[in-house]
């Protein structure tokens, strides 16, 4: 997977992933982006080559807030339910 930024300023990030089909992860991601009560606009979609990459943004609802910083505690509720969900299922399972 590579991810390139296009373009980082005051309350917006875009950036592309190339070299996978990530549409779960990043819709899983789109989603808790949106939960964040400082986020505008989260979303992602395929670019012109549909196949190689896709391109996600993300604005926020100040300029002075960080998107690099709410993706990030994204990241981090998203491992929280992860790791949830494995101790569940290993529970079950074992």
């Amino acid at each position: 997977m590579q991810i390139k930024i296009i373009k980082n300023e005051e309350g917006y990030l875009k950036f592309s992933i190339k070299n996978t089909d990530p549409h779960t992860l990043f819709n899983l991601l789109r989603e808790e982006l949106l939960k964040d009560t400082e986020v505008d606009f989260a979303g992602y979609w395929r670019d012109e080559s549909f196949y190689e990459s896709l391109l996600f943004q993300l604005r926020m609802k100040k300029k002075t807030s960080d998107p690099a910083q709410a993706i990030n505690e994204a990241l981090k509720r998203i491992g929280v339910y992860t790791k949830e969900f494995i101790d569940l299922c290993k529970a079950k399972i074992e």
